[in-house]
């Protein structure tokens, strides 16, 4: 099989990215580690702005180990899928108790650690360190399935399977770092979902998707299912400061570990009875418009209610001056009180 990896690094090597915040010559492991699990289902243009921002409050990991968790996640907030803020700060404080603060340079040892699978482990040292390893993030995904014409969904164990193979395949001994970057460059700028840019692409001669008119084809799709719908009510507790009562999630489940309303089911009883147990003082003031929130497998409706309460202080927070995360919706619903 013919490697991809000569005409793909002569192309990086002239349209390739080498401007972004997190690469460096060396490379940073700990900006590497960072921005490749800031990356995971995520695009560049968004990451950048929360990497160096990131960056300015967690300098380096032993600032990030010795932070709290919600001023982790208060700097993660808007950016989505918080257990991987969670598991971005339970690994710096491994590496500082058991590496001594050094990021460990063994796959076995990365993968090791929370919320790293092997894609994103050979992506950080390859990246950092030059090692010969394949990766297998989503633009990968969808280069090798149109170069190759891979039939069924990734999601599929068995299509999974023989794309790590391909993967590893087309992976270099000599430039691995580069081959890397440009790999993920060439999914993320010609290689896109919609509309490729075939015409500029290095490897379209060997492309098996060009060569039939097949791009559109692959990747082959997920199969579509129905998104359920789930509605609930936010309690906004106001106090007469006009501060608004937030409470901690569980790390387990949506939004793990923000700052969120008091919430219950959709129903006019249950939001009484919920608003008695608070605060029995307390009456409803107004309601603010709804919020749909879509996550991977259902969609949220969310209908929140201001509440007028009596004088508290304990669990009320100024809204112009948060200390916390909080998810998107609530920051929408925090939006409509000003």
């Amino acid at each position: 099989m013919n490697s991809i990896s000569k005409p793909l690094l002569q192309w990086f090597d002239q349209h390739g990215r080498h401007s972004l915040p997190w690469q460096g010559n060396p490379a940073n492991i700990y900006h590497v580690w960072l921005s490749e699990v800031m990356l995971q289902q995520t695009q560049v243009s968004t990451v950048i702005n929360y990497f160096n921002n990131f960056i300015h409050h967690f300098p380096s990991l032993a600032v990030l180990a010795n932070a709290g968790e919600d001023t982790v996640l208060a700097q993660w907030a808007g950016l989505g899928y918080y257990a991987r803020a969670r598991n971005l700060h339970k690994s710096a404080k491994i590496i500082e108790q058991v590496y001594q603060g050094v990021f460990p340079d063994n796959i076995k040892q990365v993968m090791a650690l929370p919320g790293i699978g092997e894609s994103t482990a050979g992506a950080i040292l390859s990246i950092s360190h030059n090692q010969n390893h394949a990766i297998l993030d989503g633009n990968v995904k969808r280069v090798l399935s149109r170069y190759h014409q891979v039939k069924g969904h990734y999601g599929q164990a068995q299509t999974l399977k023989q794309l790590w193979v391909l993967a590893k395949q087309h992976t270099p001994n000599a430039r691995n770092n580069d081959y890397t970057q440009a790999i993920m460059d060439l999914g993320a700028t010609l290689c896109t979902r919609s509309n490729p840019d075939c015409g500029r692409c290095p490897v379209q001669q060997g492309c098996l998707a060009y060569q039939h008119k097949t791009q559109a084809e692959y990747p082959s799709p997920k199969p579509k299912k129905n998104k359920p719908s789930r509605s609930i009510t936010m309690l906004v507790y106001q106090n007469k400061q006009g501060q608004v009562y937030l409470e901690k999630r569980p790390s387990k489940g949506i939004w793990g570990g923000l700052w969120s309303f008091k919430e219950c089911e959709d129903s006019s009883q249950e939001v009484l009875r919920t608003i008695q147990q608070f605060d029995t003082n307390a009456h409803i003031n107004r309601a603010l418009q709804p919020i749909k929130h879509s996550f991977t497998h259902y969609h949220l409706i969310i209908n929140p209610v201001v509440v007028d309460c009596s004088e508290q202080t304990r669990g009320f927070q100024s809204i112009r001056h948060l200390k916390v995360g909080v998810p998107t919706p609530v920051n929408k619903i925090l939006a409509q009180l000003d």
